[in-house]
């Protein structure tokens, strides 16, 4: 599930990423150069938070005593 959850949300940044740059933002004038610039760091965050989903931090699970390399399952783990 959460392995699923994350293609999603990284084919939502790659998608936001693409309109950002090939859409139709071009002709945005003044603050909205602001909005389109947070967009395109907002399509990076997405991307980002993708890759912590599909690939989740597992250092601490591997200093535990009981010796179990096994990652502790997620909120998402299903």
């Amino acid at each position: 599930m959460r392995r699923a959850c994350a293609t999603v949300v990284l084919l939502v940044g790659i998608a936001l990423g693409f309109w950002v740059v090939f859409g139709a933002p071009h002709d945005w004038s003044g603050s909205m150069r602001l909005f389109r610039m947070g967009l395109g760091l907002s399509s990076m965050l997405l991307i980002t938070v993708s890759s912590w989903l599909m690939f989740p931090n597992s250092s601490k699970d591997g200093d535990r005593a009981d010796g179990d390399q096994t990652p502790a399952p997620g909120p998402l783990d299903v």
